[in-house]
């Protein structure tokens, strides 16, 4: 009887597993999911975790503080560790005051160039069309169950592939590593998630401060932009 039931244990166990077609329908499901849930909520609130590794020169950074974001157009990444760095799009213009790494010195961007810095808000704008999502399983980080999606970009990106980690149940990202054209990686993680909700006033207002050098790109430029 046991040796009947082991085999019957052993022959079922195929059947039981996820198929490949099968786990990259799920997946692409699942981002789909995160895409819906993110243009129903006009606002998004979150702590945030940023790394990033340059594997070149053997340097690894590490930010934390909040990421704030009101429609496609404006977003905040409000560090408190480095505790003076910003980077505000404030609809018009994206600002980035980095001092501990960019002295003495504001960028003054144009909106294009927030495709390369909201990267999860890119991620998040019709997904199934300019990715090739595939499943990578399932996995447990921090007692917590969590789908494992790779994307890869059909066209141009700011990143030449991605890999997020989703909550199945609430299709929210707990996590997204990027890797970026220079080599650089980039991991962002995200808790507290809160959508929907009232922002500070001031929340994407930027004010260089006194003495500090704007540095405008597309006045650089000659008032041109580069294409998205």
């Amino acid at each position: 009887m046991i040796r009947a039931l082991a085999l019957t244990l052993l022959l079922g166990a195929p059947a039981l597993a996820q198929s490949p077609a099968s786990r990259d329908s799920l997946a692409r499901e699942l981002v789909e999911r995160a895409a819906a849930t993110a243009r129903r909520a006009e606002t998004m609130r979150a702590d945030l975790t940023q790394v990033l590794s340059n594997p070149r020169a053997g340097t690894t950074l590490v930010s934390r503080g909040e990421f704030l974001q009101h429609g496609p157009t404006r977003f905040a990444f409000r560090f408190s560790e480095p505790a003076e760095d910003r980077i505000v799009a404030d609809g018009r213009a994206i600002w980035l005051y980095l001092p501990s790494t960019m002295k003495g010195q504001v960028l003054k961007l144009p909106t294009v160039a927030g495709a390369g810095l909201d990267l999860i808000g890119t991620l998040l704008r019709d997904p199934a069309a300019r990715y090739v999502i595939t499943g990578l399983g399932d996995t447990t980080t921090d007692g917590r169950r969590l789908t494992r999606v790779s994307l890869l970009p059909k066209s141009s990106a700011p990143f030449t592939r991605a890999e997020l980690w989703l909550d199945p149940r609430t299709a929210e990202i707990a996590m997204a590593e990027f890797q970026e054209p220079s080599g650089l990686l980039r991991r962002i993680t995200l808790s507290r998630i809160r959508r929907g909700g009232r922002l500070p006033a001031d929340a994407f207002v930027f004010t260089p401060p006194p003495g500090v050098r704007v540095v405008d790109q597309a006045a650089l430029m000659g008032g041109m932009v580069p294409p998205r």
